[in-house]
């Protein structure tokens, strides 16, 4: 339960509960005041200035001040905190000397005094007030973090609307209502969450009357939706920031030849593939973007299951039938049931217009991200899940052609130009538009096939009210 090492979405349910940042999301995930009450950025996008709340107490009693910002992203940023999210952080000018031990202190992090803190960055980076929204950048205190007798996650301290009573491994963790919160004394007493069961057990569980909150086993979907058991039980479904694609080495053969990627991208019923196989648990992708995601359009429609436009395309490349096309390996790794038969899909889909696919699956994930670091698929599956809610969180680590996670080794100049560009643009409908320009033109080289985005499936019992999920 410390903000510098959370990774995945259970922790950060929790340290929301526990601790505040400078700035948090609205039900729409726009950026909003948190412990800023308000801030400013300088005309060139350089510097940020936040100004604090004042008389906001951490919850053994000291008062945060803007020095306390600065220890909290410092550690984050330390070598030694061994943070996965460190690199969030990167644009604050002297960052990457800091990480080097080139520097002793971050050059971007002062306190001008003490309710004021201002950020420096080495490069416009518009997206910046969502990287400080996320769960990693909440404010902790220096005296508690140090204390040698056991670490911060075993006895967190934060200012948020619960404080921390007791964790019981693969058990619970209890919260109980911090009375002094500065938004006021949260509505419960006490927030238990519950660790270690799996998707089924959880119903079972919360079907018993166990639990307020349930995940649903996309197993499960159909049943929930038609048998009068689960009639009166709140169904909330939220799609989440991610993305399924099978990605095409574009610069190996036959996939450097755009109309060999369309063809496949028109072979593949993915509406089937949701519908049947996953039982409507997700959003069939026709874009790049996923719905929630600020700049989602869903207007755009991409490719859909057009049989005979694929054959078409593929003659026009050279290979009608699919004949002088090579046996195509297509590599996945997963743990999700539903991949083995998905995959089967794929390889039908696209054996109906002539391509011969070898289903490969890795023995793991080390094992697949080896293979995709050294370039060796053709043809991969693969998943992206947004750290933040900005659409610069999938262009540039996906699309941008000097990034490391640019799988499919997509190489557009004016792409990237647009990219940089919105990064830097500070007028919300300007950059959303750029964005829009690009999927657009993405869609069009066809450098993968959009699949599907997940979504989120929870019940809740009859007497609990007033839950909003967010993507």
């Amino acid at each position: 339960m410390d903000p510098a090492h959370a990774t995945d979405i259970y922790a950060s349910i929790v340290l929301n509960q526990l601790f505040d940042g400078l700035v948090q999301f609205d039900s729409h995930l726009n950026p909003i005041p948190a412990l800023a009450g308000f801030w400013e950025a300088s005309p060139d996008g350089l510097t940020w200035t936040f100004y604090l709340r004042k008389g906001v107490k951490f919850h053994h009693g000291r008062e945060v001040t803007a020095e306390d910002f600065v220890y909290s992203f410092t550690r984050l940023l330390d070598p030694a905190t061994k943070s996965r999210m460190a690199r969030r952080l990167k644009h604050i000018r002297g960052a990457e000397a800091f990480r080097a031990q080139k520097a002793s202190r971050v050059e971007g992090l002062q306190a001008l005094d003490r309710y004021t803190l201002q950020i420096a960055l080495t490069r416009p980076y518009t997206a910046l007030l969502s990287v400080l929204a996320m769960a990693n950048m909440k404010v902790v205190p220096r005296e508690i973090v140090e204390q040698t007798d056991k670490p911060f996650g075993e006895h967190p301290v934060g200012t948020g609307a619960f404080t921390f009573r007791t964790w019981e491994r693969n058990q619970r963790i209890v919260l109980d209502a911090y009375q002094a919160y500065h938004e006021g004394r949260p509505f419960l007493n006490q927030v238990q969450f519950k660790i270690g069961k799996q998707d089924s057990e959880m119903l079972e569980a919360f079907l018993r009357g166990e639990l307020e909150e349930s995940m649903v086993p996309s197993s499960k979907i159909g049943e929930i939706q038609n048998h009068p058991r689960y009639r009166n039980y709140v169904h909330l479904r939220k799609p989440l920031l991610h993305i399924l694609y099978i990605g095409f080495n574009t610069q190996k053969s036959p996939f450097t030849d755009r109309r060999v990627r369309q063809a496949f991208n028109y072979a593949i019923n993915k509406e089937a593939i949701v519908r049947e196989i996953r039982n409507g648990n997700a959003n069939v992708a026709y874009g790049i973007l996923p719905p929630g995601m600020p700049g989602y359009d869903p207007t755009i429609k991409g490719y859909y299951y057009n049989p005979t436009r694929a054959q078409e395309l593929l003659a026009e490349a050279g290979y009608p039938g699919g004949k002088g096309l090579p046996v195509i390996d297509l590599w996945y790794s997963t743990k999700e049931t539903t991949g083995p038969r998905e995959m089967e899909a794929y390889r039908d889909d696209l054996a109906a217009i002539g391509v011969k696919i070898n289903i490969r699956k890795a023995k793991d994930w080390p094992t697949f991200k080896e293979l995709l670091n050294a370039g060796t698929p053709a043809m991969f599956r693969l998943a992206w899940h947004s750290d933040i809610p900005d659409p610069d969180n999938v262009f540039f680590p996906l699309l941008y052609s000097q990034s490391r996670l640019n799988r499919t080794v997509y190489r557009n100049a004016e792409i990237d130009k647009v990219i940089e560009q919105a990064r830097g643009q500070r007028d919300y409908m300007q950059r959303i538009q750029l964005y829009r320009e690009a999927e657009r033109r993405v869609l069009n080289d066809a450098n993968w096939i959009s699949q599907h985005h997940r979504v989120f499936e929870n019940l809740y019992q009859p007497y609990v009210r007033g839950m909003k999920r967010t993507p």
